[in-house]
């Protein structure tokens, strides 16, 4: 990938996608309250460190993708990328710094952590609230429910309205932790499934607000899975076929001209 990425002068940034010790059922990662796996994921840092030290295609690391830790830690959440960092940092004392927060990288979850006492780190956030909508019948045992017709966006619904004012709410933590910390902040994920309904809706606000904040911003996913491709459109995951144009691609073609 790197002489590629340096054809076509594109940065990459490392990301260490599965933990050590994979996930419990639970979803929370085993490395965090198992110390061999703790210091196995220290020490694949430190591997991946010394291989690509000074090349200069590599923009960064992203130390583990969504977190997960709800139990009383050996080495919880925060303090196990920390000393990632720090191991990296050794051996590449340059190189940009990308942490997640916890909750699957949430942005509820920045109400809590401090930032790391180190240069050069970038913030992560993931955004996919409501759940309820991005993920509406994305998952194999509510594919074969029945249609819900108040899964939309924007919706007034009995537990609340869901519109640009509740998606600038959930964002709160975050440009607190942005606000207090002087933190550089990046939505590494956002995205609503492609039969959802007011999906570009959705995205074009959510862009409007990481804009509003100064956050950097990037759309999950590209070809990785039709349901979240905008290169794709139909009402369910079985009837999905590629699509050259549709609303959810010009919401972000348009944002991407920001």
């Amino acid at each position: 990938v790197l002489p590629w990425a340096e054809k076509y002068g594109i940065e990459i940034v490392v990301d260490l996608h599965v933990a050590p010790g994979g996930r419990r059922e639970d979803g929370d990662m085993n490395m965090f309250y198992e110390r061999k796996y703790n210091d196995a994921f220290v020490d694949c840092w430190r591997k991946i460190a010394r291989r690509f030290k000074g090349r200069k295609m590599i923009y960064g690391y992203d130390l583990i993708n969504e977190p997960q830790q709800t139990d009383k830690a050996v080495c919880d959440y925060w303090n196990t990328q920390r000393r990632a960092a720090e191991a990296v940092r050794e051996i590449d004392p340059d190189v940009t710094i990308v942490m997640e927060s916890n909750g699957w990288d949430s942005p509820g979850t920045y109400s809590y952590p401090s930032p790391l006492k180190m240069d050069n780190v970038i913030y992560q956030v993931h955004m996919y609230e409501p759940g309820a909508f991005t993920h509406y019948r994305v998952h194999p045992e509510e594919q074969k429910a029945k249609s819900d017709p108040t899964i939309a966006y924007p919706s007034v619904r009995e537990d609340g309205t869901w519109d640009k004012d509740y998606l600038r709410a959930v964002l709160e933590p975050v440009r607190r932790f942005q606000e207090q910390h002087g933190a550089k902040i990046y939505v590494g994920e956002f995205s609503a499934a492609a039969w959802t309904k007011g999906a570009d809706r959705y995205l074009a606000d959510c862009i409007s607000l990481f804009e509003e904040n100064g956050w950097d911003w990037s759309y999950h996913a590209f070809r990785e899975w039709p349901g979240w491709s905008v290169e794709h459109e139909g009402p369910d995951k079985d009837q999905l076929t590629p699509s050259a144009d549709n609303p959810r691609k010009r919401a972000l073609l348009e944002g991407f001209r920001k």
